[in-house]
């Protein structure tokens, strides 16, 4: 799984990617949302952050935790 998997998020306002993401357990008007994304074959968490600039995506990043969100 990578980034770019998720690039089609980008531009989009907070409502399309709660419809295309769920809520998860994001506050709606937080500048960044995660969602747990998939599991490496160790265990970790991958985690998708989506920030939010003026209502629209405007990054989003990856990264890997034995943490939860």
């Amino acid at each position: 799984m990578n980034k770019d998997n998720f690039n089609y998020l980008i531009g989009k306002t907070r409502h399309e990617v709660k419809a295309e993401m769920g809520d998860g357990f994001n506050f709606f008007k937080d500048n960044v949302w995660t969602y747990q994304v998939g599991e490496t074959w160790l265990g970790k968490k991958v985690i998708l952050s989506v920030l939010f600039v003026d209502n629209h995506a405007a990054n989003i990043t990856l990264h890997k935790t034995f943490k939860s969100c």
